[in-house]
């Protein structure tokens, strides 16, 4: 089969489209004819990083969908064809090729009026997004819901959520996303050079915010902790903080983080289940018209390199996806 090699950690000029054995699922395991795959900036971050448990060279991509190719012998809830899709464990990872395999509880069905690639923008970013709304924050209406670096993945399907579970939500996010982000209903959409302190003590109209979602660094995270009332909470999506941005005995906050990529090495099998209902929830959404997928860009298999290179630029608005089959 074909598929995206890393040689060594070495950035996406060690990455090589090459030939490699198709996989065999263990008794726990299915095989995927891929379809289509979703781009992360994890990915070009790992070519650069690598991770602690790959064995180079070594075949990477987390966010996969397609049809079952065959079962492993203790696998009952699934069958050869069915659709699927789901967020592989980064520490194989080997999503960008043409089959994969992975745990049959990590993985979720796909309606038949979804499309692969808009299955496959779903995993990394919008189960991160999900559970920053659901799990974390258990946002609920009429709250007031600040989501920064709103213009990426997490970000925007957090938006998404946030309003879809009733929230006055308030997109921080440069100009290149406004029309995009306006177009899912958000209350309001800033600029990060515009006084983002001013304008959301206006929208909120001196109550501040019940909760923050920080798609950006700790230093973001910081600055927002601000604006957050008392007994509010603050979501770290891209970094976690060296301290606590306020003093003890002030405001209350609380601080969660999200960790998709520690789900597998940490987590029980109820928290990679738990994914796969996540994915079931978002998939259903978006076949249902009620939430975007964001894809902007399909782009070929042997484009993966240049693709790659394009989001890392950051001069994209929405997914980027990449085609391997029908």
């Amino acid at each position: 089969m074909k598929a995206w090699i890393l040689q060594q950690p070495d950035g996406l000029q060690a990455l090589s489209l090459t030939t490699a054995a198709k996989p065999i699922p263990a008794a726990d395991e299915i095989c995927v004819k891929v379809a289509a795959v979703g781009l992360n900036p994890i990915d070009y971050k790992l070519t650069e990083w690598g991770y602690a448990t790959w064995n180079y060279p070594q075949i990477i991509g987390l966010d996969v969908a397609g049809n079952i190719d065959s079962v492993g012998a203790n696998v009952h809830q699934f069958k050869v064809n069915d659709r699927v899709m789901f967020f592989a464990d980064p520490r194989t990872a080997s999503g960008f090729a043409e089959y994969v395999c992975v745990k049959a509880i990590a993985v979720s069905r796909i309606p038949l009026t979804l499309s692969f690639t808009d299955a496959a923008a779903l995993p990394c970013a919008a189960y991160s997004a999900w559970i920053a709304v659901h799990d974390k924050l258990q946002i609920e209406a009429g709250q007031h819901i600040a989501i920064t670096g709103a213009g990426g993945g997490v970000g925007g399907f957090a938006a998404q959520l946030a309003k879809l579970a009733g929230a006055h939500v308030y997109a921080i996010a440069e100009r290149q996303h406004h029309p995009r982000l306006l177009s899912y209903g958000i209350d309001a959409v800033i600029s990060p050079q515009q006084n983002v302190a001013l304008e959301l003590i206006t929208l909120t109209e001196d109550r501040l915010l019940h909760g923050v979602i920080d798609c950006i660094s700790a230093q973001s995270g910081s600055i927002m902790s601000a604006l957050i009332r008392y007994n509010g909470h603050i979501v770290m999506i891209a970094n976690q903080f060296d301290q606590v941005p306020l003093l003890a005995t002030t405001k209350a906050l609380s601080i969660h983080e999200v960790a998709l990529q520690g789900t597998y090495a940490h987590g029980a099998p109820e928290h990679i289940s738990h994914l796969a209902d996540i994915g079931n929830n978002l998939s259903n959404l978006v076949a249902d018209g009620h939430l975007s997928s964001m894809v902007e860009k399909i782009v070929p298999f042997d484009k993966l390199v240049q693709a790659l290179t394009e989001l890392k630029k950051q001069t994209h608005s929405g997914k980027i996806v990449v085609h391997i089959s029908t």
